[in-house]
This record gives structure tokens, sequence and C-alpha cells, in this order.
């Protein structure tokens, strides 16, 4: 049985985007990912908003051609998590 902790990228959200703090979200992200056999992440692009951080994660399932791009933005003033 594998348990997945909670993410750190929302403890991230007040510290200032700088390469330790890109890499540990990535590095997050990828750990999060690859509790699904079926996904490979192929790209992270974080960038830090008024409001929070915006993630922009590209993943491609292994067992076809298909990829999917998903805009994650994380609100730190009401912590809420949104897609588009």
């Amino acid at each position: 049985v594998q348990t997945c902790a909670l993410p750190i990228f929302w403890n991230q959200l007040f510290e200032p985007l700088n390469e330790t703090t890109q890499s540990a979200i990535s590095t997050d992200i990828k750990r999060i990912a690859g509790y699904d056999p079926r996904l490979k992440v192929t790209n992270i692009v974080i960038t830090q908003q008024t409001y929070g951080l915006q993630i922009q994660l590209s993943m491609s399932y292994v067992l076809s051609d298909q990829t999917e791009t998903l805009m994650l933005n994380f609100n730190r003033d009401n912590q809420t998590l949104t897609t588009a």
C-alpha cells in the first residue's frame, strides 16, 4: 500500500520563486505523478503570480501517444486550486 504525502507546493506559496523552490516543487509534482504508472511528466513550467503560483504541467500517457497539458492555479489568499 502506497501513501501519498501532502504536496509541498502549498507550503511554498509564500516563498520567493527561485531555483531551489522551483526544483522542490517540480520534484514533488513528479513524485505525486509517479504514483500513476500510466503517466510520464514531460514538462513543468512554474510561474509566480500575484495571488500564488501557476503550474503548467505536461504529461504523456505511457500506453498511447496522447499528451495532456494542465494549467493549475494555486491561490494563497483563499487556499484554492483551479484549473484552466
